[in-house]
């Protein structure tokens, strides 16, 4: 079994970008090579904007090149409940946001010609328990009568027609999600920035931001430093201390991911019938999709602390594939891995800029794939002062969550919390 992830394993191009060295000037600076990252850059760069990315690691090392791939409309609670917190209005832009988001993805794929096995085919949400599919059944209702926007309700006995298991008791299907190679993709928007005239280093982590004026911003790294006008940082789940008021307002949480070895065609066919993205309506969620190589990619939450309970992890994982997917039983596991997704004590995602001028976006609470795109569009408009004043996901003003040090703690609590919850449900 490889200890890369599926997406390394078949990156179209996983090229060796230059360490930062020395002093340079540039427009905006940038910090993270992810999505968000990329997608300020892709979007300045249009505009003749110099850039500079500086990413810790490799390009999409981070939740951009390990997630599972789903690009899902929506956020993570309802727009129904969204709804309830935040007004019609600003759900309804936070509806359509979702919508555009992914849009915009299949619109710079399409432009830039990136390879990244991009389906549009909708999402399945399955229903966990019976009454989870009666809440299904009232988002459908909300989503046709507040936005005229169609979905379908697949019922227990009609589940066979999506997919060959019994484990869920129906489903809601939107017909505008999609699921992609996320490490290709990540990798083409990387190269459209270079095309662009844009300069992204690897392995050239950001150790300081100093704020001299409002117009120059100095980003030191262990080799050199950057000067610019403007500095951003979009490094999400793995934020560091180089910016303590981002990192204490998002939770990392772990999400762990295997993918099966290659399945017979046949088989594939029979076990999602319509080549979808999909997940549950678990708080402790499974999601999953086939790869275009045939592969079962089904992920999960986790929480590893040693090798011993990452092994306990993913057999757990595995056995739950089983039980959503018996034909699987005998399936070999090829590949294993784990990344950090990023939570918000909103569950939505954040994007602004900081009173010490920092932008920023985060917290894509796993739809990201999705989300951070649009975002790092939004961001490059305000950077430009072309950003509109009135986006819902603005928090310009934003607070670290009380007591942060303590989340890790609070996560092992909250992970059993749920397990209960989805036991009493």
């Amino acid at each position: 079994m490889s200890i890369k992830s599926l997406w390394q394993a078949t990156a179209n191009d996983l090229k060796r970008r230059p360490v930062q060295q020395g002093e340079e000037t540039c427009d905006v600076v940038i910090i993270g090579g992810g999505f968000t990252g990329l997608s300020v850059a892709y979007h300045l760069q249009q505009r003749n904007v110099k850039t500079v990315v500086l990413e810790s690691n490799t390009v999409g090392s981070g939740a951009s090149g390990r997630n599972g791939g789903e690009v899902l409309i929506g956020y993570v609670e309802s727009m129904r409940a969204l709804t309830e917190k935040y007004g019609s209005d600003a759900a309804r832009q936070m509806f359509q946001m979702s919508l555009d988001s992914i849009d915009l993805i299949e619109g710079i794929i399409q432009k830039e010609d990136i390879q990244c096995d991009f389906f549009r085919n909708g999402n399945l949400l399955a229903a966990y328990k019976p009454s989870h599919l009666d809440g299904l059944r009232r988002e459908q209702e909300f989503l046709y009568k507040n936005y005229n926007f169609e979905t379908k309700i697949v019922e227990k006995q009609d589940m066979h027609t999506e997919m060959d298991s019994d484990f869920y008791h129906g489903a809601h299907i939107d017909e505008k999600s999609a699921i992609f190679h996320p490490l290709n993709y990540c990798l083409g928007l990387a190269n459209a920035v270079e095309k662009n005239g844009g300069t992204i280093y690897e392995h050239s982590e950001a150790i300081n931001i100093k704020r001299e004026s409002h117009d120059r911003v100095i980003v030191e790294t262990n080799n050199g430093r950057v000067i610019a006008k403007q500095v951003g940082m979009f490094v999400n789940a793995y934020t560091t201390d180089v910016h303590k008021l981002i990192k204490k307002s998002i939770v990392p949480v772990e999400s762990i991911v295997l993918a099966t070895e290659t399945l017979p065609e046949e088989l594939c066919k029979n076990l999602m019938k319509h080549n979808r993205a999909a997940c549950d309506t678990k708080n402790l969620l499974y999601y999953f999709r086939l790869s275009a190589d045939n592969r079962m990619v089904f992920g999960g939450s986790g929480r590893t602390t040693s090798k011993r309970d990452a092994q306990r992890l993913f057999e757990n994982l595995q056995a739950g594939m089983v039980d959503v997917f018996p034909a699987l039983k005998d399936a070999k596991v090829d590949y294993k891995w784990s990344g950090k997704v990023g939570f918000t004590i909103e569950k939505i995602p954040y994007v602004g800029q900081l009173d010490d001028g920092t932008h920023f976006a985060f917290g894509y609470a796993g739809h990201g794939a999705a989300m951070s795109t649009l975002l790092g569009k939004i961001v490059a408009m305000n950077m430009l002062n072309e950003g509109d004043k009135n986006n819902p996901l603005d928090r310009s003003n934003l607070k670290p969550i009380p007591f942060h040090n303590m989340n890790a703690t609070g996560l092992g609590i909250m992970k059993y919390y749920f397990k209960f919850l989805d036991y009493i449900s």
